[in-house]
């Protein structure tokens, strides 16, 4: 799941640019302030049979929140999510036939449903809002249609291999192209039914920041070809380099990630010279929020994306070196939790802190049917499954069955959040500690989640991959043991 999500992140970068300065500046230039409505964006999804829906927005943490539907859904359904904000969020659609941006207003209610695999945005009695909330939506389907050789297709993956076999510079002609048929549509798409120019700015600006993020995806190719294309290409350095600690510009969730391919590829590359030495090289070359991300990154520890190895030592330094408080609490509070539970690797915690084993807690629990679920803050399916399983739970209240869940998180911090907003922060909430030294993920093989068990009152795991709570086959599988 991780690494399809990136994929699908990775091959949305398909965009370009203009090489004329102005038109750089001008794309680049900061929208003027929204006013501040309320905090709370509400979304209400209107799926029906077999809709799925999937969306992400990145947070001023910079975690990846994903709000996803259950699959294989057999009757029409509403879901209601919440986006606590005070300023307006992109969210993507990142359905891999989508990939696109939607503005969002603290204050609004939107009414989403589906438009063909893409997802439709409406804002009920503002037609204006309506038309600017399905700006990308229209561009992917104008792009759609012109079958590129740059967008990636299940159905059509040798045309997308013949682009990734392209040597550099047709590679970039091809995305320059690409990007100024996009301008020109968002232009002609801009100039009707009064169209926000502050949200055209924005979609513009993220444009650019995508196709030169493009410029970075190597499709695989060796070290040293890579290489020879950066050295030789000092314009794409020379662009970019001033804007680098631009700190209004992450406002745009494409930056950070655009800030970390330029730091690793021109500056220090992690993988290479290791944590302590970028976190070093990137203290000197950057400044302001920039820097502040760059360095948070490098310790920062969970996610979907993110095998980061704690290092404390750096999480201490960090506390100096930041200027950003919330960054800095965020790691203070994650790297507490590893220090106070240093020597409990592969125990279990609930939030007060109080620590059990594996085996303990089922003896807890000996005599009842017990469900686990395995989840964690940054799994989409794994959130998507929280209305199912509420409902699940009042099926067999007062019946002897007990219902666990247990986070993979490596961020405490994450865990307690996520655990808030889905409704599960009781008594029976589990985060297992250091799961990577877990011998209950080693003895199951948990590779992936979610994941669910069904032990019965004896305290043996019957099934260590049960039905989901969405699955009507589990109420069958726990009555059983009852």
């Amino acid at each position: 799941m991780k690494n399809l999500l990136l994929i699908f992140l990775v091959f949305a970068f398909s965009c370009s640019q203009n090489d004329n300065k102005e038109e750089n500046k001008k794309t680049a230039e900061q929208p003027a302030a929204v006013a501040k409505k309320d905090s709370v964006i509400t979304l209400e999804i209107h799926a029906k049979p077999g809709d799925q829906f999937f969306f992400n927005y990145v947070d001023r943490l910079f975690n990846f929140n994903i709000l996803e539907t259950p699959e294989k859904l057999k009757k029409d359904s509403l879901f209601i999510e919440t986006i606590i904000s005070h300023t307006p969020v992109l969210l993507k659609d990142i359905h891999w036939k989508a990939q696109n941006y939607i503005y969002l207003i603290p204050g609004e209610k939107y009414r989403i449903t589906k438009d063909s695999m893409i997802s439709h945005f409406e804002l009920t009695g503002d037609s204006k809002r309506t038309y600017e909330l399905n700006a990308w939506k229209e561009l992917k389907k104008h792009a759609a249609k012109q079958k590129r050789i740059s967008e990636f297709d299940f159905t059509d993956q040798a045309r997308y291999q013949k682009f990734s076999r392209m040597d550099f510079n047709a590679r970039d002609s091809v995305l320059r192209s690409e990007y100024e048929d996009n301008i020109r549509f968002l232009d002609n798409y801009a100039s009707k039914n009064n169209f926000s120019n502050d949200q055209k700015k924005i979609l513009s600006r993220t444009l650019y920041y995508q196709f030169k993020v493009a410029h970075f995806f190597f499709n695989k190719r060796k070290p040293d070809q890579t290489k020879k294309y950066l050295d030789s290409n000092r314009a794409l350095y020379n662009e970019l380099q001033p804007a680098m600690n631009c700190d209004s510009c992450f406002d745009d969730p494409e930056f950070p990630y655009l800030t970390q391919v330029f730091a690793k590829h021109y500056v220090a590359d992690p993988d290479k010279v290791g944590t302590e030495n970028a976190y070093s090289a990137y203290s000197k070359a950057f400044s302001g929020k920039t820097r502040d991300y760059l360095l948070y990154n490098l310790i920062k520890l969970g996610g979907m994306f993110n095998d980061t190895k704690p290092n404390p030592k750096l999480a201490r330094q960090f506390q100096n070196d930041a200027q950003d408080p919330a960054l800095k609490g965020y790691i203070k509070e994650m790297y507490d939790f590893l220090e106070s539970k240093k020597s409990s690797a592969g125990y279990l915690a609930n939030a007060a802190g109080e620590n059990i084993s594996w085996k303990k807690l089922l003896e807890n629990h000996r005599n009842k049917v017990v469900y686990v679920d395995f989840w964690a803050s940054w799994c989409g399916p794994c959130r998507a499954e929280a209305p199912a399983s509420k409902t699940l739970r009042k099926k067999f209240e007062g019946k002897d069955v007990v219902f666990l869940t247990v986070s993979m998180d490596e961020n405490s911090a994450a865990w307690k959040k996520a655990s808030k907003k889905d409704g599960i922060d009781n008594p029976e909430n589990y985060i297992l500690i250091q799961p990577a030294k877990s011998d209950l993920k080693k003895q199951y093989q948990i590779t992936s989640i979610p994941r669910y068990f069904l032990i019965d009152k004896s305290g043996k795991v019957v099934n260590s991959n049960a039905s989901r709570p969405s699955d009507e086959a589990i109420i069958t599988e726990i009555t059983r043991l009852l």
